[in-house]
């Protein structure tokens, strides 16, 4: 694979990271701004639960050199997603069971919101920059 071909797995990862940063960044100043400092370190740590994990996940499908050859894409895909869903149960377990605030229920919700609009904001921008990167590779065919 040469590089122009590694562009589009790029523009993915890159385009995946920085929209559920800009999203973590944004919602966290909104919940501080609203509700306090520390519900909004709580937003934001839901937020980065997300980022860690796919940044996990995107690495493994996008971004690793040895993961791009045909025959290892399948396996590649499933240990990216065992790896993102291990990632998010050992981070919510460790902050459920070692911040006992985070058990409270409006902190809880606090943190639970920031980790589902990083998720969707996620997959949103996953599905955008797909496409285009879909129209890129027929106009390189």
């Amino acid at each position: 694979m040469t590089s122009n071909e590694f562009q589009p797995n790029r523009a993915l990862f890159w385009g995946l990271m920085c929209a559920q940063l800009a999203t973590i960044v944004v919602f966290g100043l909104l919940v501080t701004g609203l509700a306090g400092v520390f519900a909004g370190l709580v937003a934001v740590w839901g937020g980065t639960i997300s980022l860690i994990a796919y940044a996990w996940g995107g690495f493994q499908i996008w971004m690793h050199p040895g993961n791009r050859a045909p025959k290892r894409m399948a396996t590649a895909a499933m240990r990216a997603e065992m790896g993102k869903i291990a990632i998010m149960l050992l981070l919510f377990w460790l902050t459920f069971s070692k911040v006992p605030e985070a058990r409270e229920m409006k902190i809880a919700m606090v943190l639970l919101l920031g980790f589902l609009l990083a998720q969707v904001v996620g997959w949103i921008q996953v599905a955008r920059l797909d496409g285009q990167t879909a129209g890129q590779d027929r106009h390189h065919d």
